[in-house]
């Protein structure tokens, strides 16, 4: 399989995750579900809506906010899009130098923000970076629920990022401009 295939796979892979979001993760994560709305009707709504989510009649109500995929101290674009890199049961070295190869890729773009999804824990390395990482660690077989639980939001909240594999990062130019399309 070659990098845009096994791209396309992925990205496949992803959207049907996160088409199908677990709604009780999704609002039991929502931080201003508690906020009180300032008008009676609206305050109404919430509750017949919360009802009708209990009686399981419709999904629970998240609420819509940005998702900011930047860091305050990297220096990228306020609307920079999240450039999603997957890089699930990869060896240590082999993310260390896909991840100083995409730096020096990305090093005059700064219209792209890196997140980081990985198992493997060297934070001094990704503080480093200035890159968002998201941490899935490997918990063993009773783990293994929590894992996909948190794969599948991970789908969900970056599901208008651009994905790619952490492969795609050591690919050819050609190949790197049309996946980044």
């Amino acid at each position: 399989m070659n990098t845009w295939q096994e791209t396309v796979a992925l990205r496949q892979k992803l959207a049907a995750m996160a088409a199908t979001p677990e709604w009780e993760l999704l609002a039991s994560c929502d931080l201003l579900r508690e906020k009180r709305l300032p008008t009676l009707q609206g305050r109404a709504v919430r509750k017949t809506r919360n009802l009708l989510s209990t009686l399981k009649i419709t999904p629970p109500y998240v609420t819509p906010y940005p998702w900011q995929a930047t860091l305050k101290h990297a220096p990228r674009a306020e609307h920079a899009r999240p450039l999603l890199i997957w890089a699930l049961d990869c060896t240590h070295e082999e993310l260390r130098q896909a991840c100083t190869a995409l730096q020096q890729r990305l090093a005059h773009d700064n219209t792209l923000a890196p997140v980081l999804i990985t198992n493997v824990a060297d934070f001094a390395f990704f503080s480093r970076l200035g890159w968002l990482v998201e941490y899935v660690p490997k918990l063993g077989d009773q783990g293994t629920v929590y894992q996909d639980r948190k794969i599948r939001y991970l789908a969900w909240r970056y599901r208008d990022a651009l994905i790619i594999p952490i492969s795609a990062i050591t690919s050819t130019d050609e190949d790197w401009k049309r996946i980044l399309k």
